[in-house]
Parts: structure tokens; sequence; C-alpha cells
């Protein structure tokens, strides 16, 4: 049986650091807990712009594109403007690269840094139930990092319906999920230009991913009225001049009834209101119970905790600290076996806490990151990274771990006494066998490799 001890480093945590298990001897339970009470610890405090300036890059980055791409279009274009438009695509992909590094690198540091690592768990617990694809479209590749930044962390101990608003209506969200390209076709904007459609994809995803989950029971027709009323909800990157997130012109107009009330509303507020019924209702409160006691605890989390985090998230209205402390609160919750995996991205975090590493060099997170099969902010779909307990264990992906150890031991970390860190790392947890392959390793290097590799590490 592992010491609640480990399990709040691990299943509540990012992993083991040396003295850490010493440190929180005798209140493991106290001393997760009382990171619910530090909803700042989730704010990455390194200088990142935000959408308003992500917007002035973009239209920085791109204007050049598309006018040296339009001096192409003639029969007689020169060598010159040829060149131009490889410069300005080049120019915009470096921007892009450099802004991604910077955002990464914040990231990935916060987590190594922070004496706080369950509110870092929340975030990405979270990051991931409001799932983006970074390389969707441009603007959500400048944009990834502060969506995170600005939709989830505010609001991972605060309230469901303010992170679900702040998400819904972040323009990298918008975009992602297409509505920057739906217009009512009975708007101002639709009657004038005749030839609009209704994109469903963000209104189909809040239902089945965000809220209800797939068997909430809402129906097509319950798709079609919000998105209707997602309509005009365009992100504000549309246009070389400065336009609103929200765009009157293009909302689709009248009332819609979804989940059987109708809303008859101001144009702006209307989104709003359906989104704080949506985070009401009773199916929401099952799925995010569902998925929170699956992703801490495991695919077969007791029903008797996820009943206990659905009255939680139903009686409080959906407040994220008490759903949280409601976790940590069960016991059930700590004393089942650990059965998931580390996840890969958690696994880099883990790692780097585990040895003392301040940082990593961006180009090697993010090269690490795709080898281990997870891609910061890169899920294939709006339903973010697989959460199961043998999640990205298939081909090669323990040997991709141990290739990840090798080069952290060997260029970022100075250690030379492995057998004293497994002992810091691990005390009365720390396997026989594990020990005795440790002292027994080559070098210092191969022993790093073991101890991280082992189950205490990898299972939580």
């Amino acid at each position: 049986m592992r010491t609640r001890e480990l399990t709040a480093l691990t299943r509540f945590g990012l992993g083991p650091r040396p003295g850490d298990i010493e440190a929180i001897a005798g209140d493991p339970v106290g001393y997760v807990e009382a990171q619910c009470e530090r909803p700042g610890a989730a704010m990455i405090t390194a200088d990142l712009p935000g959408v308003d300036t992500i917007r002035e890059t973009f239209v920085a980055i791109q204007i050049p594109v598309q006018e040296a791409s339009r001096a192409l279009r003639t029969d007689d274009a020169t060598p010159e403007e040829m060149a131009a438009r490889e410069d300005a695509v080049r120019n915009r992909g470096a921007t892009v690269q450099e802004g991604r590094r910077a955002e990464v690198l914040a990231r990935i540091e916060h987590g190594i840094a922070t004496d706080d690592p369950f509110v870092e768990r929340l975030v990405l617990f979270w990051s991931n139930h409001f799932s983006i694809e970074w390389k969707k479209q441009l603007p959500v590749r400048l944009l990834a990092g502060a969506f995170e930044r600005e939709a989830i962390r505010p609001h991972v101990l605060g309230h469901f319906p303010d992170m679900l608003a702040a998400a819904t209506t972040h323009p990298a969200m918008l975009i992602y999920l297409d509505n920057h390209r739906s217009i009512g076709p009975n708007s101002r904007a639709g009657q004038r230009r005749g030839n609009t459609a209704i994109n469903e994809n963000l209104a189909r995803e809040l239902l089945e991913l965000h809220t209800l989950g797939v068997d909430g029971g809402y129906t097509q027709t319950d798709v079609i009225a919000l998105a209707h009323t997602l309509t005009g909800w365009n992100g504000g990157f549309l246009a070389r001049r400065e336009v609103p997130v929200f765009e009157r012109r293009w909302h689709e107009p009248g009332p819609r009834t979804i989940l059987g009330k109708t809303y008859d509303t101001a144009p702006d507020e209307e989104l709003i209101a359906v989104l704080d019924d949506l985070a009401a209702h009773p199916a929401t409160a099952r799925h995010v119970a569902r998925k929170f006691a699956r992703h801490f605890v495991g695919d077969d989390a007791p029903d008797t905790l996820i009943a206990a985090l659905e009255d939680s998230f139903r009686v409080t209205g959906g407040d994220l600290r008490e759903l949280a402390r409601t976790l940590v609160r069960s016991d059930v919750a700590w004393d089942t076996p650990p059965v998931k995996t580390v996840l890969p991205y958690d696994f880099m975090v883990a790692s780097g806490r585990a040895l003392g590493v301040k940082a990593l060099p961006a180009p090697f997170v993010l090269r690490a990151a795709n080898a281990l099969s997870q891609e910061v902010w890169g899920a294939p779909s709006p339903a973010g990274w697989p959460d199961d307990d043998r999640a990205f264990l298939g081909g090669d992906s323990m040997l991709e771990r141990m290739d990840f150890v090798l080069e952290v031991a060997r260029r970022h970390a100075m250690i030379r006494d492995v057998p004293e860190l497994a002992v810091a790392l691990f005390g009365d947890d720390l396997d026989p066998f594990v020990a005795e392959a440790v002292t027994r390793a080559e070098d210092p290097s191969q022993a790093i490799v073991l101890l991280l590799m082992s189950p205490a590490f990898q299972r939580r």
C-alpha cells in the first residue's frame, strides 16, 4: 500500500521533490487541502502578451504575407516579389515559433517550480477539458498559451460558470471551433451577403464535451439553436481594423429554445444566460464529476466518490474550490491503489522536480513532448488528450521516456548520489528492488533512469 505522503505528491501533485515526503509527514491531506486556499498559485507571472497585443502581432505578420501573395497572382510577378513573399512567410513562422517557445517554457518552468502542484494539476485538467489545438489556424497558434493563462488559470479555484464563459468567448476557442465563420442568415450582415452558413462545431462541443456530456439529453435541435445563439461571437481577429469579439451585425435575431427554455434577451447577453443554465444543469454536474474522479483516481473510480463530487458541484453552483476539497477529503480518493500512468507532459514536469532542474531549453521541451506523443496544446480533437488509466503506453512510449530522462540526467541535472536521492524522493515507499538496482547502476545517469522509470514514479 502506498503511503498517503507519496499519494499526496503523485495522485494530487506533480511528483516528489527531495525532502517533500519528510516535509508533509503526518498531515498529507492537510498539505493538499491547504493548496485550495491559494488560487493565485495557478497564475504564471512571466511577462507574456495578452489578446490585444497578440492581435497586433497577428496583423503585423499576416498583412505582409497577404500583400505579397496578391502580387504573385499577376502573370508578371518579379523575382523580387516572390522573394518578398518568402521573407514574409519566414518572418511569420519565426514569430509564431518564438511566441510558442516562450509560452511553453513559462508553463513548464512554473510546473517544475511551484509549491502548489495540486493547483497546477487542476490547471492541466481543466485546460484539457476545454481543449484547443494550437495548429488549427494562425490566430490559434498565437493564442494557445494566452487561452490557458486567461480563460483557465484564473478560474481553477473559482466557479465553473465563469470558466465556461471565459473559455467559450475567448478568441482562441471561437476560432479553433470555427465560430468566426458563423453568420446568422437573417442578421444584418447575412442579409447583405446572402450566402452565409451557421457553423455548429462550437455549439456541439459545448454540449457534448464542456457541459452536459454525450449522454446529457440534448438533441440536434438544441445544437442548432445554440449555434444560432453563438452567431456574432467571432474572436475579433477577422480584419485589419479592430473588431469586437461579439459582432452584433452577425447575430441571428429572434428568440430560441434550448433544452426546453426560451431565450429572448439582448443579443450580447443571450449566450451568457445560456451558458449559466448549462453550467447549472444536473447533467453537467454528472459529466464533470465523472471526469474529475476518473482523472485523479482512475477509470474505476468508486460511484460513491463520483456521487459526492456531483453533489458538491450541483449544490455549490459549480464552486471548483469545493469540488477540489470534496475530492481531497474523500478517503477512497486516497486509498484506491495507484493505477493511472503519469501522462507524458506531467512526467516531464515530475522529472524536473525530482532532479532539481530549474529550467529546460524550450526546443528540448517541444521536441521531447512530441516524442512522448503529447504535444503541448496539441490534442488531436476537441475531446482533449485521452485520460484513461493506460493512456500513452503504446508503441515505444516507455523507451521515449527513458531517452528523455537520460538526456535530462546527462545535460541538465547535477546528481551524483542517486541512492541518496532515491531515499529523499520516496522515503518508506522506496522499493527495495529499485534501491538495489540504483545502487548497482554503472553510472549516475543509468541510476536516475532506473529510479524515474520505477512504478512508484510512473503510476499515480
